[in-house]
Protein backbone atom coordinates (compact mmCIF):
# COMPACT_ATOMS: atom_id res chain seq x y z
CA UNK A 1 0.00 0.00 0.00
CA UNK A 2 1.16 3.45 -0.67
CA UNK A 3 1.33 6.37 2.00
CA UNK A 4 0.13 8.84 -1.10
CA UNK A 5 -2.65 6.25 -2.36
CA UNK A 6 -4.35 4.95 0.69
CA UNK A 7 -7.21 2.23 0.33
CA UNK A 8 -10.39 3.91 -0.03
CA UNK A 9 -13.55 2.22 1.76
CA UNK A 10 -17.17 3.48 0.68
CA UNK A 11 -20.00 3.52 3.02
CA UNK A 12 -23.47 4.85 2.15
CA UNK A 13 -22.03 7.22 -0.60
CA UNK A 14 -19.23 8.27 1.41
CA UNK A 15 -15.85 7.33 0.94
CA UNK A 16 -12.72 6.79 3.82
CA UNK A 17 -9.64 6.03 4.24
CA UNK A 18 -8.39 3.51 5.53
CA UNK A 19 -4.92 4.84 7.19
CA UNK A 20 -2.02 2.03 7.50
CA UNK A 21 -1.19 3.81 11.02
CA UNK A 22 -2.38 2.31 14.53
CA UNK A 23 -3.47 4.89 16.71
CA UNK A 24 -1.34 5.25 19.83
CA UNK A 25 -2.10 6.54 23.31
CA UNK A 26 -0.20 8.86 25.63
CA UNK A 27 -0.96 8.92 29.53
CA UNK A 28 -1.53 12.50 28.77
CA UNK A 29 -4.52 12.28 26.86
CA UNK A 30 -8.07 12.66 28.57
CA UNK A 31 -10.23 9.74 29.12
CA UNK A 32 -12.68 8.69 26.61
CA UNK A 33 -15.51 8.78 29.70
CA UNK A 34 -14.95 12.83 29.27
CA UNK A 35 -15.38 12.62 25.35
CA UNK A 36 -18.73 11.53 25.92
CA UNK A 37 -20.25 13.19 29.05
CA UNK A 38 -18.87 16.56 26.76
CA UNK A 39 -21.47 18.20 24.40
CA UNK A 40 -24.12 16.56 22.61
CA UNK A 41 -22.48 18.15 19.43
CA UNK A 42 -20.73 15.68 16.93
CA UNK A 43 -17.24 15.47 17.20
CA UNK A 44 -15.08 13.19 14.86
CA UNK A 45 -18.36 11.47 13.03
CA UNK A 46 -20.89 13.35 10.20
CA UNK A 47 -24.01 13.92 12.13
CA UNK A 48 -26.06 13.65 8.97
CA UNK A 49 -24.40 10.28 7.65
CA UNK A 50 -27.15 8.04 9.00
CA UNK A 51 -30.56 8.35 10.71
CA UNK A 52 -30.34 8.51 14.37
CA UNK A 53 -33.69 8.86 15.90
CA UNK A 54 -34.41 10.56 19.32
CA UNK A 55 -36.29 8.31 22.16
CA UNK A 56 -37.38 9.00 25.72
CA UNK A 57 -34.09 6.63 26.54
CA UNK A 58 -31.40 8.25 24.70
CA UNK A 59 -30.76 7.63 20.98
CA UNK A 60 -31.30 4.67 18.13
CA UNK A 61 -30.03 3.98 15.31
CA UNK A 62 -31.03 0.81 12.83
CA UNK A 63 -29.68 -1.39 10.20
CA UNK A 64 -30.33 -3.84 7.71
CA UNK A 65 -26.83 -6.74 6.82
CA UNK A 66 -26.78 -9.98 5.69
CA UNK A 67 -27.56 -12.63 9.00
CA UNK A 68 -24.49 -14.69 7.59
CA UNK A 69 -22.12 -11.61 8.49
CA UNK A 70 -23.63 -11.18 12.21
CA UNK A 71 -20.85 -13.85 13.68
CA UNK A 72 -18.35 -10.92 12.33
CA UNK A 73 -19.86 -7.96 14.30
CA UNK A 74 -20.15 -10.12 17.61
CA UNK A 75 -16.98 -11.53 16.98
CA UNK A 76 -15.33 -14.63 18.74
CA UNK A 77 -17.21 -14.94 22.45
CA UNK A 78 -18.91 -11.76 21.85
CA UNK A 79 -15.64 -9.69 21.86
CA UNK A 80 -16.53 -7.39 19.46
CA UNK A 81 -19.75 -6.47 19.93
CA UNK A 82 -18.87 -6.02 23.78
CA UNK A 83 -15.57 -4.27 22.31
CA UNK A 84 -17.60 -1.24 20.05
CA UNK A 85 -19.95 -1.32 22.87
CA UNK A 86 -17.74 -0.32 25.58
CA UNK A 87 -15.45 2.27 23.20
CA UNK A 88 -18.97 3.97 22.32
CA UNK A 89 -20.83 3.60 25.70
CA UNK A 90 -23.64 2.11 23.51
CA UNK A 91 -25.80 -1.01 23.09
CA UNK A 92 -25.87 -3.38 20.13
CA UNK A 93 -28.70 -6.01 19.66
CA UNK A 94 -27.96 -8.56 16.90
CA UNK A 95 -30.73 -11.38 15.99
CA UNK A 96 -29.93 -14.63 16.66
CA UNK A 97 -28.07 -16.46 14.24
CA UNK A 98 -30.13 -17.50 11.33
CA UNK A 99 -33.12 -14.92 11.77
CA UNK A 100 -33.38 -11.92 10.10
CA UNK A 101 -33.76 -8.59 12.01
CA UNK A 102 -32.40 -5.04 11.99
CA UNK A 103 -29.23 -4.60 13.93
CA UNK A 104 -30.52 -2.01 16.63
CA UNK A 105 -27.71 0.76 18.30
CA UNK A 106 -29.04 2.04 21.29
CA UNK A 107 -27.29 4.79 24.02
CA UNK A 108 -27.73 7.78 25.75
CA UNK A 109 -25.36 10.01 23.62
CA UNK A 110 -25.96 10.87 19.56
CA UNK A 111 -21.92 10.41 19.14
CA UNK A 112 -21.71 7.20 20.36
CA UNK A 113 -24.50 5.74 18.31
CA UNK A 114 -22.72 7.64 15.37
CA UNK A 115 -19.51 5.99 15.85
CA UNK A 116 -20.69 2.65 16.90
CA UNK A 117 -22.83 2.39 13.36
CA UNK A 118 -20.18 3.90 11.65
CA UNK A 119 -17.78 0.89 13.13
CA UNK A 120 -20.08 -1.49 12.00
CA UNK A 121 -20.56 -0.41 8.62
CA UNK A 122 -16.65 -0.53 8.03
CA UNK A 123 -17.06 -4.56 9.94
CA UNK A 124 -19.61 -4.87 7.54
CA UNK A 125 -17.92 -3.89 4.35
CA UNK A 126 -14.89 -5.36 5.06
CA UNK A 127 -16.15 -8.83 5.46
CA UNK A 128 -18.66 -8.07 2.26
CA UNK A 129 -14.98 -7.20 0.28
CA UNK A 130 -13.68 -10.77 1.49
CA UNK A 131 -16.37 -13.28 -0.48
CA UNK A 132 -15.50 -14.63 -2.75
CA UNK A 133 -17.97 -13.32 -6.06
CA UNK A 134 -21.02 -15.11 -6.92
CA UNK A 135 -22.04 -13.79 -10.36
CA UNK A 136 -20.02 -13.01 -13.58
CA UNK A 137 -21.98 -10.36 -16.00
CA UNK A 138 -21.27 -9.62 -19.56
CA UNK A 139 -22.92 -7.15 -21.86
CA UNK A 140 -22.47 -7.25 -25.37
CA UNK A 141 -20.79 -3.49 -25.96
CA UNK A 142 -21.13 -3.80 -29.87
CA UNK A 143 -24.63 -4.00 -29.78
CA UNK A 144 -26.69 -0.87 -31.59
CA UNK A 145 -28.90 -0.44 -28.43
CA UNK A 146 -26.16 -0.28 -26.17
CA UNK A 147 -23.90 2.14 -28.17
CA UNK A 148 -27.01 4.44 -28.19
CA UNK A 149 -27.59 4.18 -24.85
CA UNK A 150 -24.38 4.98 -23.71
CA UNK A 151 -23.99 8.24 -25.94
CA UNK A 152 -27.36 9.55 -24.30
Amino acid sequence: MEVLRPQLIRIDGRNYRKNPVQEQTYQHEEDEEDFYQGSMECADEPCDAYEVEQTPQGFRSTLRAPSLLYKHIVGKRGDTRKKIEMETKTSISIPKPGQDGEIVITGQHRNGVISARTRIDVLLDTFRRKQPFTHFLAFFLNEVEVQEGFLR
